[in-house]
């Protein structure tokens, strides 16, 4: 569906389009961060899948059925209600042997992605320096 709202705005002739997702979309295909931190998590996930992209954190959904393991190098995100409409944020990173606590951020309000896009960032480019660094020592011992 989509919606469009003329602009008010002297000297912005052209109207803007935003795109408005269905209800029924398709929880698989990734999306900027930004966009699900808008609201509560939904019914049947358990949290968001990050990747960072071209400078952007983009999210999948985690369905609550199926494996429970978080891909190497994966931070998965989640988020419950808390008071005063704010959300309480869960970082957990995905590691060959299991998966581990990354971070807390309680009482987040409003869009938070940019919170924690410093922490999720770093983690997945350190996690990725490692992984090289390990197939190259473990080439040289060879």
């Amino acid at each position: 569906m989509t919606r469009h709202d003329r602009c008010d705005r002297p000297g912005r002739g052209r109207p803007a389009l935003t795109l408005v997702r269905c209800s029924g979309e398709d929880r698989r295909a990734p999306v900027a961060l930004s966009l699900l931190t808008r609201r509560p998590m939904p019914a049947g996930v358990r949290g968001a899948l990050v990747t960072v992209t071209g400078g952007r954190l983009m999210a999948t959904w985690l369905p609550s059925r199926g494996p429970s393991r978080i891909p190497p190098g994966r931070v998965m995100l989640s988020w419950t209600p808390s008071a005063g409409g704010r959300s309480d944020v869960t970082a957990r990173l995905g590691l060959a042997g299991a998966q581990v606590l990354l971070a807390l951020w309680p009482g987040l309000r409003g869009e938070w992605s940019d919170v924690v896009r410093p922490t999720v960032a770093e983690v997945t480019e350190l996690h990725a320096a490692l992984h090289l660094a390990t197939a190259v020592l473990d080439r040289l011992a060879d």
